[in-house]
């Protein structure tokens, strides 16, 4: 499979399931095989390194009876026959050194991210596969990992809420997700009970620890559920637009398809400073018709009143009333959310807005897009128009 012309490879999952077997024995095949290869494998501390995949690489090399032609020296694996070398790399040499950028990785063209976890954010991600650009050699990286909470930055750079691989990277990213089931074979019968017994008796911990799935932020997130991904609405959705306007803070403007009890929602403007004028103007660039039905926040009448006039009489101030911020959040939960996965402010929006704790109300913060979702959502009615009983119900959501 790593022969596939990928060049990023995400391997993760949970305890037992052979992840970081399997890429050592990639490592040991590449280091034998007469092209040229440099491997790097990378921790984030220098300590850890002895007890990472290296030792993996190390025992293979003796199980496969290859140690005559292998030279261990130090930090590196080296092969005697055509010079083909497997070296260590610590993002962390000690307390306050960083070396992130791998100097004195001369010429590598494969770099495994061991244990990636540990790396405490993406910019020392980012600085270390900068470094490796080796002109006119094979160039593929290894990201192996367990899984860990979904406000990480690996889960926010890499899959979609739902804890799916986000389609942005298919191109030239492969994900690669395995169980102990996935390695059974090669496990003691005996912890293969045990781990099946953990799913009936502590099933959060067998869902994160075991099978290696994304933990949830936290109970105080408001909404849960929403699936990301390409939108296909049903082409015959009702349209709408949410507005809440902003000066320092941004200006957010949403639109909304809905039809039955499915909503869709896109991110379409997300900026501060903007006037009416300024709004106007970028909507015209969006396409969005003059005669839009647009809900927008009722405390800026003055802003209202002004996009009234340079067009777009159809724009109205959102139903607002007593609770009407829990009224509106507890509407978007009749509903079944897709949300588009390009939206990357409405995302980042979904993991951070929550109840302040102990409380029904949210926090005012991370709610700008949120809040123009629930004003067109609080526009909506349901009746007999949008009845679905007894009616196949198409399956427009995600193309």
């Amino acid at each position: 499979m790593f022969y596939e012309d990928k060049t990023y490879w995400l391997i993760y999952g949970g305890r037992g399931s052979g992840k970081s077997t399997n890429v050592a024995a990639y490592f040991v095949m590449k280091l034998m095989a007469p092209e040229y290869f440099r491997g790097v494998i990378a921790r984030f501390t220098q300590r850890s390194l002895t007890n990472s995949i290296y030792r993996d690489i190390v025992d293979l090399i003796v199980s496969w009876n290859l140690s005559p032609y292998i030279e261990l020296r130090n930090d590196e694996i080296r092969n005697k026959l055509n010079r083909n070398m497997i070296i260590t790399h610590a993002f962390k040499i000690g307390d306050n050194t960083q070396t992130a950028k791998g100097k004195g990785i001369s010429n590598p063209t494969h770099l495994l991210i061991d244990e990636a976890q540990e790396v405490p954010g993406e910019e020392e991600y980012l600085k270390l596969i900068d470094s490796f650009r080796t002109k006119g050699a094979e160039r593929k990286i290894f990201v192996v990992f367990n899984p860990t909470a979904k406000n990480s930055w690996m889960f926010k750079r890499w899959f979609l809420p739902d804890g799916s691989p986000n389609p942005k990277w298919a191109e030239n990213h492969g994900f690669i997700h395995t169980t102990y089931k996935n390695n059974a074979h090669n496990l003691d019968p005996a912890k293969v009970k045990e781990w099946d017994l953990a799913a009936l008796t502590d099933p959060e911990y067998y869902r994160h620890h075991i099978l290696g799935e994304w933990r949830d932020i936290g109970a105080g997130q408001v909404f849960k559920t929403w699936g990301f991904g390409i939108l296909n609405p049903d082409p015959e959705s009702e349209v709408i637009y949410g507005l809440d306007f902003g000066w320092t803070d941004p200006t957010a403007l949403v639109k909304i398809s809905k039809k039955d009890r499915r909503i869709w929602i896109q991110e379409l403007v997300y900026a501060s400073g903007l006037t009416p004028q300024d709004l106007s103007l970028r909507m015209d660039a969006l396409s969005i018709p003059r005669h839009a039905s647009i809900y927008a926040d009722s405390s800026a009448p003055m802003a209202i009143e002004e996009l009234q006039r340079l067009g777009w009489r159809n724009l109205r101030k959102a139903q607002k009333g007593p609770d009407s911020i829990q009224t509106g959040i507890s509407k978007i939960h009749q509903y079944q959310i897709f949300a588009d996965y390009e939206s990357k402010n409405l995302l980042e929006e979904y993991y951070n807005y929550a109840y302040r704790e102990g409380t029904d109300k949210p926090i005012d913060k991370h709610n700008h897009l949120m809040d123009a979702f629930r004003y067109g959502v609080m526009s909506l009615q349901d009746g007999p128009k949008y009845a679905t009983q007894g009616r196949a119900r198409p399956k427009y959501e995600f193309s």
